[in-house]
């Protein structure tokens, strides 16, 4: 599951921009065409958190998602429309049915999951593979089919991923069955379970990783709106765009696959910060404008980013919710991260590559210069200190070491991005 989640978008994002500009968008029609899978994640995943918590079965609304999603996905594959307000209309239609699938599908894996905190990033790591696999997939299909100059698309993208989310809603059938976890909790345990999901803002610790998230997702969009142009100017062909862009998903492989381990070293506080740092740095060596084998050789720094900081958010956020509302949980972080977050970076992005085209240290020192300031905000006001959950009730006051619980104690799973999406 977690594999073609992330493959159905990997197949046309890395390559999104590089088509936007074939078509004759500008940087900042291109913005807003991106921030609608902002505007979806700010929008749905509320309400389809609330409905898989209360009632309907999460893997039937996966299976639904993507049945649909299907469609929209070929409507863009044939090139139904290439005005950039009539994209932008197909775009937010398909993130408002399918950005929730991201947080369902931690969900799911939340509720079958035994140890949570040591399992969850083997099972992400799929996705990461799913959405690497998908980029070299895509590049052979471009190069097969010829389309690999400048100015025709990359509509076969499209198709790759539609067939993919045709595969995923039909496989979403064959899930685990996931009913709601809460049918039978009365109206004032359902009112106090949502109070405590909305709580979570008012904790100081929990609150500075909601809003370091927040500003930790207005840079991502940097990555697929302006670094996959840059690399094509550079001199990359085209056809290896997306898989240069898939040489981020090693790293980010090996960082889900050690997140355990990385949390009871570094403890939540240390993991985070390295994610920031990643980034940062990756923006910081573009600003100077290196060669185009250095602008390659830097990509592994965006997986570090994801598998650190976006995956590791999300496992603490997990832990701090109570066990019925972990999916309202999960939505609320990508509400803040994915879609606020988001949706004003990739505005942010589109404006500055409007106003700085063709200097493109200008344009990679801003998200440079915002990561440095996160990191002192989140360097200065997180205290990590876990709080013990039980998988089948509340948090307790009880506090523990940051190597992690006894068995089966804690719930600290979450999904993002934007890997997607963002990375």
């Amino acid at each position: 599951m977690m594999g073609l989640v992330w493959a159905v978008q990997g197949a046309f994002w890395p390559l999104l921009a590089v088509h936007l500009r074939d078509l004759g968008i500008d940087g900042r029609e291109r913005g807003w065409i991106f921030a609608t899978l902002a505007l979806g994640s700010f929008v749905m995943p509320l309400g389809a958190g609330h409905l898989v918590d209360r009632v309907w079965s999460t893997e039937r609304l996966l299976a639904l998602i993507y049945a649909v999603g299907t469609g929209l996905l070929a409507a863009l594959a044939l090139g139904v429309t290439t005005h950039p307000w009539g994209l932008f209309g197909l775009f937010l239609a398909y993130w408002l049915l399918t950005a929730p699938a991201v947080s369902l599908s931690a969900s799911l894996v939340l509720r079958h999951l035994e140890r949570p905190r040591e399992e969850f990033g083997l099972v992400r790591l799929w996705g990461t593979f799913g959405w690497m696999s998908v980029g070299w997939l895509v590049s052979g299909v471009l190069a097969y089919s010829g389309s690999v100059r400048a100015g025709q698309g990359t509509y076969e993208a499209f198709w790759v991923a539609a067939a993919l989310s045709l595969l995923l809603a039909g496989y979403c059938l064959t899930l685990p069955h996931t009913p709601p976890l809460d049918v039978e909790v009365e109206e004032e345990e359902e009112e106090a379970g949502l109070r405590a999901a909305l709580g979570l803002l008012r904790e100081r610790k929990t609150r500075v990783v909601l809003l370091t998230a927040f500003g930790f997702c207005l840079t991502t969009p940097f990555v697929y709106q302006a670094i996959p142009t840059y690399l094509e100017s550079r001199g990359l062909a085209r056809g290896w765009v997306a898989a240069a862009m898939s040489l981020a998903q090693w790293p980010e492989i090996a960082s889900l696959a050690i997140l355990p381990w990385l949390l009871g070293r570094l403890g939540d506080r240390g993991t985070l910060a390295l994610g920031i740092v990643a980034l940062g740095v990756r923006f910081g060596m573009l600003a100077f404008d290196p060669p185009l084998w250095a602008a390659v050789a830097g990509m592994p720094l965006h997986g570090v980013s994801i598998g650190c900081f976006l995956v590791g958010s999300q496992v603490y956020v997990d832990g701090r919710a109570p066990a019925h509302r972990r999916a309202s949980a999960q939505a609320l972080l990508t509400v803040l991260s994915s879609g606020l977050g988001c949706c004003v970076g990739s505005l942010l992005a589109g404006e500055v590559m409007s106003r700085a085209s063709g200097q493109p240290g200008l344009v990679f020192l801003v998200p440079c210069v915002l990561n440095g300031t996160l990191l002192i905000y989140f360097g200065t006001g997180f205290r990590s200190n876990p709080t013990l959950v039980r998988r089948d009730g509340e948090p307790t006051t009880v506090c523990l070491p940051e190597g992690g619980p006894e068995r089966g104690s804690v719930a600290r799973v979450g999904i993002l991005v934007t890997e997607s999406a963002d990375g």
